[in-house]
Formats: C-alpha cells, sequence, structure tokens
C-alpha cells in the first residue's frame, strides 16, 4: 500500500508541476501580447489562440488534481450522518458512483476525439490539428479515474483495517 501512495504521490507532483508551468506560460504570453498592444500597436494572434487552449488543458489537468484533494462537489451529507464502518461503506458507493461516471466519460472524451482526429479540424492562426488540444479532455479525465480508482481502493483497505486513513496524500499536499 505504501507503493500505491508514493507512485500517486509522485504522479501528483508531476501533474502540478505541468499545470505550473503551462499556466505560467500562459500567464507570460498574456503579459507579452498586452506589451505590444499597448506600446507597440501589434498583439500575437496565434497567442490569443493558444492561451484559449492552454485554459482547457489547465481545467482538466486541474480536475485530476481536485479529485485528488476532494474539491469536486458532491452529495456528502447521506456520508456524513454515518459514522464508522457504516460511514466508510457510503463513501465506497459513492466512490463507486463516481468512478463509474468517470470511466463513462472517458469512455465518450476518447470518442469524440477520435471523431476530431477524422475530421482533421486545423486551428484557426496556430496551424495545428484541434485534436492536439482536445487530447487533454479524455487524459484528464484518465486522470480523474486513477485517482478514483485508487482512492476507492485505500476506502476498501479502510474498510478492512478501521485504523488505516482512505487519504490521497498527505496533510501538507493539500495547501
Amino acid at each position: 500500500m505504501r507503493a500505491l501512495r508514493k507512485i500517486y504521490d509522485v504522479f501528483t507532483k508531476v501533474e502540478r508541476y505541468c499545470l505550473f508551468a503551462i499556466f505560467f506560460f500562459a500567464t507570460v504570453a498574456v503579459v507579452v501580447n498586452v506589451i505590444g498592444r499597448k506600446f507597440f500597436g501589434f498583439s500575437f494572434n496565434w497567442l490569443e489562440e493558444l492561451n484559449r487552449y492552454i485554459l482547457i488543458i489547465c481545467t482538466f489537468i486541474g480536475s485530476a488534481i481536485a479529485t485528488t484533494q476532494g474539491l469536486h462537489p458532491r452529495m456528502d451529507m447521506v456520508v456524513s450522518l454515518f459514522k464508522g464502518r457504516k460511514n466508510t461503506i457510503f463513501e465506497i458507493v459513492s466512490a463507486i458512483v463516481l468512478t463509474v461516471f468517470l470511466v463513462i466519460m472517458t469512455f465518450y472524451a476518447f470518442k469524440q476525439l477520435g471523431t476530431m482526429m477524422m475530421f482533421g479540424a486545423m486551428t484557426a492562426t496556430l496551424g495545428v490539428p484541434v485534436f492536439v488540444f482536445f487530447a487533454f479532455i479524455p487524459i484528464g479525465f484518465c486522470g480523474m479515474t486513477v485517482r478514483s480508482l485508487v482512492h476507492l481502493i485505500l476506502l476498501f483497505v479502510k474498510l478492512k483495517n478501521p485504523g488505516t486513513s482512505a487519504e490521497l496524500t498527505a496533510e501538507e499536499e493539500r495547501s
């Protein structure tokens, strides 16, 4: 179980660093575009388009990270009514529902990506195939699905060994 948590934490760190780098690039690109427009009277149209696609990338990578921290909206009122083993059982049911939903969404995201690849649409100013950027949608759903599955495994371990934690990462990771 310790190896699973270690791999999981490495995966989380890689995602966070990638998200930071992409978001940092988008911020610098916006600043460059504003300076170019204000002081030199021109802007890079391709940067504006790239930033729109970067928002898609950040949304779906960020969603996977949010799954780790339990930040997605969820109905946990029923779960919080119970304590101990019953609480864990309801958490497992909730996690199963989420995991099934994410598997379905991942399937349809890949299906949609395949359709986009068939059409071969290109971005307006970048000249890059649109599917390159939209590939991050199924990637994000895959990340959420993997994280949900790991959480489910940890909940089953918690059910077997009530003293163990089903938390996905250390508390300092949440800040």
